[in-house]
């Protein structure tokens, strides 16, 4: 139905849509199910925002278009196994310049969508010794001779999220295939970091919703000593804070969208408060919820038990909670720039 098409112009198949528009089709698709929201909101996220914002003309013709259409699905191969947060620093996989072409080594690991994919946006560096300069993002189809993948099974959380290891054995990729410039690569990658944790916490506000709408939903219906447990202090008072944090939440997330519409290309703290407020606010929602469903937590009856396995990775993904601390800290002692 279009959903995938996100903030892009039409002339490029997408709907144009707002970012409050975008957080708010996030939001409602997560109340259901985490991996759809994801979907709908990735080609506009940290797959598809580096090459929109640094991609060529026929670069953006040949893989975002299809992308939006749902047609040709993209995928980000960033994080490593060593690599994790500071991939500025500690980036293993290298590329280097081969004739017309670069030939790229290495190894990525935790990959959404690896298997539904059919290229990534693959991160390597030049030389390590050059930090964030030196590295460089490539385009590379799945079917490229020297790409493999290797699924994860049997995840603690996030299990309808198909993701895993993407090994490159000497990957022969088109010199036509690099995005933006040599040494641009970290300036990819960042160009869709601010909404990809918009987006994080867009799909937490959704299993926010989902959590405080099961909590009460079962605190009226659970019989305990002749009335429902909703009638207790104890329960009431987890129910408070569930739905204090939960306002809290969607305002500081809303409010990151908004200043995206007014046109502010760096809010990076605004992000990091974002993400961080609403994945630690899920987890402690989650943890309530199963609480006041008992042992049916358990159950796969009950959905709540789902939400607390995937609340945990939210706090993970898109940034670990503390490294959203570092960040939210350093620019309030200003050793960060203004966002």
């Amino acid at each position: 139905v279009g959903l995938m098409r996100g903030v892009y112009p039409e002339a490029y198949g997408g709907a144009a849509m707002e970012f409050v528009a975008l957080a708010a089709l996030i939001e409602e698709l997560a109340r259901v199910c985490s991996a759809t929201a994801l979907m709908a909101g990735w080609p506009s996220c940290s797959a598809g925002q580096g090459l929109w914002t640094y991609g060529r003309e026929e670069q953006k013709r040949q893989f975002l278009a299809p992308f939006l259409a749902g047609e040709r699905v993209g995928a980000v191969a960033m994080t490593e196994p060593h690599s994790g947060s500071d991939v500025a620093r500690k980036l293993e996989t290298r590329c280097a310049r081969d004739g017309d072409a670069y030939v790229i080594s290495g190894a990525k690991s935790w990959i959404t969508n690896l298997q539904l994919c059919s290229w990534f946006i693959t991160f390597a560096t030049l030389d390590p010794r050059l930090g964030s300069r030196g590295i460089c993002a490539f385009l590379v189809d799945r079917d490229t001779p020297g790409v493999s993948i290797h699924p994860f099974k049997n995840k603690v959380g996030a299990r309808t999220w198909v993701s895993g290891e993407v090994i490159y054995d000497r990957v022969r990729v088109p010199a036509e295939r690099l995005v933006g410039h040599e040494g641009e690569g970290y300036k990819v990658l960042l160009a869709g970091a601010e909404i990809g944790r918009l987006a994080c916490a867009a799909r937490c506000l959704g299993q926010i919703w989902a959590c405080v709408e099961a909590a009460t939903q079962y605190a009226r219906e659970r019989i305990v000593f002749e009335q429902p447990i909703g009638r207790y202090q104890l329960i009431q008072s987890k129910i408070t804070d569930m739905v204090v944090a939960q306002e809290a939440a969607r305002l500081l997330t809303y409010r990151l969208a908004w200043l995206k519409d007014q046109g502010f290309e760096r809010c990076q703290r605004e992000a990091s408060i974002a993400k961080l407020f609403a994945s630690d606010a899920l987890m402690q929602i989650a943890t309530d919820a199963c609480q006041i469903h008992g042992a049916y937590s358990c159950s796969p009856e009950y959905a709540v038990g789902r939400y607390f396995r995937d609340a945990k990775f939210a706090q993970i993904y898109d940034g670990t909670s503390e490294i959203h601390r570092v960040m939210i800290a350093e620019h309030a002692l200003g050793y960060r720039g203004a966002a």
